[in-house]
């Protein structure tokens, strides 16, 4: 291309002087010749003028001559006449020389006109001269003559002319042949020059125009280059070649810093200098199959060593380039997934272990529990499953808050880990639930004496761990060859009889723990019984919530000094479709367990709000209590709850007390405090229920925000019998009325029980003296009656 540019620049300054040297030349000639033909054309033209001058002169010089012979004048005038006719002779003989020089091919015609002239005015002149002499007239004979001379005269002046015209037009003719010729030649040699030129400047423009494409593509394809290499040397992965022998060619800067070196640094070295050693039996298989072409890429993970002796997971995608004329070459991408590695493996602890002891968790335990359970061969014994749970757990969490709670289960977790032995299995399956599976034939001494070593366990956690606090466990033990859980295995596999064993063996461990907590209980078959029931009882809430077959009725509080009504307990009631009547203390437990007692609960809480309202409508300011479980009244939305219930109903709050016992406080003493304000500023009352048979009622009274509490009615039962007790109360009322606290007293039965009351100062009663719970009907009704003016047992009994 080099070349060819200043060849074709020469030849195109060829053509061009070419043409400039062929115009020069030309053009004269050119010139010549359309000087030339306008000469001819001159000629022609004034040979034209001076033929018709002559052939006029002619004429007039015949006029003039028979003029003279027709005339009669004498020989002077006749002389007279002769030299003007002689003037005409002279004039004509001018004329002629003019043509004659004129003549374009001189030859005989001009020179036969001459002598035909001399001899027409040789007759002529003799006959003018007769005539002079005779004075009588003309010889006929002559004048014939001489009109046969001027004949042939005229055909040679006619001859002569035309002669001349086909003279000049052969010369112009010639003339203009050869111009023409030239002008062809010249055009022909132009055109075929300008034609070369052009497609010497087409094939030039089109040269520029690719180079130009050329230059273009090739700053496209260097930009192309320089984007990809800045793509490359910024991606967010890593990215390099290697070559078949695992020598790295190239790396990116990320690629680089997943090893944390600098890509000059790992540039020429082996990959295989970076791979963790127990991943290099892998790194060469993969290699070699891309070696053999068995397949063209691969994914992989394994760890790599990085600069500073760490290991990192790196995902690396690798593909075989087989290029041709190229050697094989491995290009590869590379991710860093350590954290995601590691995210990985905690996602895989928790799917199988408890986060807070580090022990399976209830998952983890049930597979494994479900596997143990299965038929094996070759195996003579059963397995045991003690169910542990620590006593009085919620008071240490809300006494010590949930972190410490946390701690102590970890610490736990790290004495059961230790604790258990080969063949075992321990697991947390519930809050405060542990449970461990060993190998054991039915009620032997080593299961019990293994129960045993586990409660001290425990024991010995809480005394030495961090907190050092004393714990102790309730544990349950259930079998699954006694006879407990075959049946159930049985029909469902091996998974129901895991699940089985585990409500079995708790339902044992809640049987110790009601027998005084710290103890050990072995499931018997009126266990299975009891837990066949509650299994019965949870399947029947569901329905009766889905059926609506829960009812609320009414207890009538009074106070004491007037006998005024001032309010009723709302209380729950259920009649199943299926199982009948179920006592409050039989389904309240277990809708508390399996959480069904938050729907519950705000059913009850609407309705009896409802009901409320039809009392307020009459005019009367009678008042509703609701009993609020522990789990409804910590959940974060119960105090919405309870304003949008009394939203709807149109209830007023200073009208609604809610009732709740001191578990809530065991929980979380804080988080109650700060609940309870929260409702009050709502505009309602709480109240403190079954006061007296916790574990330090008194002293939670200072703390608790609270309007009034209601003892217990196993304080009203000895009242009549045990003076402690009517000291006691005497106590309470002296606190309460201290702490300004009003007083309600459930459970009077008795007039006399009603008047020591009265007597110490007590403020609002209930019971069945004064009134059973009633339907909404008749507690309708109760409020129209009221206000009861004197209670007695007469009245009490028309309450019924």
């Amino acid at each position: 291309m080099a070349v060819a540019s200043p060849l074709r620049y020469g030849v195109v300054a060829v053509i061009v002087v070419t043409l400039g040297y062929t115009s020069i030349r030309i053009i004269p000639m050119v010139h010549r010749d359309l000087e030339l033909l306008r000469e001819v054309y001159a000629v022609d033209e004034r040979g034209i003028g001076l033929e018709g001058d002559l052939q006029t002169q002619i004429q007039e010089s015949r006029r003039q001559y028979l003029s003279i012979l027709s005339s009669q004048s004498r020989s002077e005038e006749i002389e007279n006449e002769t030299r003007s006719l002689q003037d005409y002779d002279d004039m004509i003989a001018r004329t002629e020389s003019r043509i004659a020089q004129l003549e374009p091919n001189p030859g005989d015609s001009p020179r036969q006109f001459h002598q035909d002239w001399l001899r027409y005015v040789t007759l002529r002149n003799a006959v003018l001269a007769s005539l002079k002499s005779r004075h009588d007239g003309v010889n006929k004979i002559d004048e014939d003559e001489v009109n046969s001379a001027f004949l042939r005269l005229n055909q040679e002046i006619r001859s002569g002319g035309a002669a001349f015209e086909a003279s000049s037009a052969r010369q112009i003719a010639e003339v203009s042949d050869t111009l023409k010729r030239t002008l062809r030649e010249y055009l022909i040699t132009v055109f075929i020059k300008i034609v070369v030129l052009v497609l010497l400047v087409w094939t030039d423009w089109k040269r520029l125009r690719a180079e130009r494409q050329l230059r273009k593509a090739t700053q496209d394809l260097q930009a192309s280059e320089d984007k990809l290499q800045l793509a490359y040397d910024s991606a967010e992965v890593g990215m390099g070649i290697v070559a078949m022998d695992g020598t790295i060619l190239s790396a990116n800067r990320v690629a680089a810093k997943i090893l944390g070196y600098e890509p000059s640094e790992i540039i020429g070295r082996k990959i295989r200098e970076f791979i963790a050693p127990e991943f290099h039996q892998s790194h060469i298989q993969q290699l070699a199959s891309l070696v053999s072409g068995e397949r063209s890429s691969y994914m992989g993970e394994r760890q790599y060593i990085s600069k500073d002796g760490t290991l990192v997971w790196v995902r690396n995608n690798v593909n075989l380039m087989n290029l041709p004329g190229e050697e094989r070459q491995c290009f590869f991408t590379s991710e860093e997934i350590t954290q995601q590695k590691q995210a990985y493996d905690r996602l895989a602890f928790l799917a199988n272990f408890d986060p807070v002891t580090n022990l399976p968790n209830r998952r983890s335990f049930e597979e494994q529990l479900t596997a143990a359970l299965k038929p094996s061969v070759g195996l003579t014994h059963g397995v045991a499953l003690l169910y542990m749970e620590i006593d009085s757990f919620d008071f240490l969490k809300g006494t010590f808050g949930r972190s410490v709670a946390d701690e102590v289960l970890n610490e736990l977790g790290s004495s059961l880990a230790a604790f258990r032995r080969k063949d075992e299995i321990v697991g947390r399956v519930d809050d405060h639930g542990f449970g461990m599976l060993v190998m054991a034939a039915p009620y032997d001494e080593a299961t019990m004496a293994r129960a045993g070593e586990l409660r001290e366990s425990l024991r010995r956690a809480g005394e030495f761990g961090k907190h050092k606090i004393p714990l102790s466990a309730s544990i349950g033990i259930a079998y699954s060859s006694d006879g407990l859980t075959t049946s159930s295995s049985s029909r469902h596999g091996g998974h129901a009889g895991a699940d089985t064993l585990i409500k079995f063996a708790r339902a044992a461990m809640l049987e110790a723990r009601s027998r005084g907590g710290d103890s050990i209980y072995v499931a018997d078959p009126s266990l299975q019984e009891r837990a066949a029931q509650r299994h019965q009882i949870e399947s029947a809430l569901l329905r009766g919530l889905r059926e609506d077959e829960f009812r609320v009725v009414f207890q009538p509080q009074f106070e004491i000094a007037t006998g005024q009504l001032v309010r009723f307990e709302s209380l729950c009631r259920w009649t199943s479709a299926e199982l009948g009547p179920i006592a409050p203390d039989r389904f309240i437990p277990i809708a508390e367990q399996t959480g069904l007692i938050m729907e519950i609960g705000r059913r009850v809480l609407l309705d009896a709000l409802r009901q409320a309202k039809t009392w307020t409508d009459t005019g009367r300011r009678i008042g509703v209590a609701v009993n609020i479980s522990p789990m409804q009244f910590m959940r974060p939305d119960f105090p919405h709850i309870v304003t949008e219930a009394l939203a709807v109903s149109d209830f007023p709050p200073a009208l609604l007390e809610l009732e709740i016992t001191e578990g809530i406080f065991i929980r979380d003493l804080n988080l109650a405090v700060a609940r309870i304000r929260e409702l009050q500023r709502v505009g309602l009352s709480i109240a403190l229920d079954d006061f007296g048979t916790g574990y330090s009622s008194l002293s939670y009274l200072q703390r608790m925000p609270i309007d009034a509490v209601k003892l217990d009615r196993s304080f009203v039962s000895d009242l009549t019998t045990d003076t402690a007790t009517v000291s006691m109360v005497r106590s309470v009322l002296a606190m309460a009325e201290a702490l300004n606290l009003r007083v309600v007293t459930e459970g009077v039965e008795t007039e006399q029980q009603l008047e020591i009351l009265r007597a110490l100062g007590c403020d609002e009663a209930q019971g069945y003296l004064l009134g059973r719970p009633e339907s909404a009907e008749m507690a309708l009704q109760r409020v129209l009656d009221s206000p009861m003016q004197q209670m007695s047992t007469t009245a009490a009994r028309q309450g019924f």
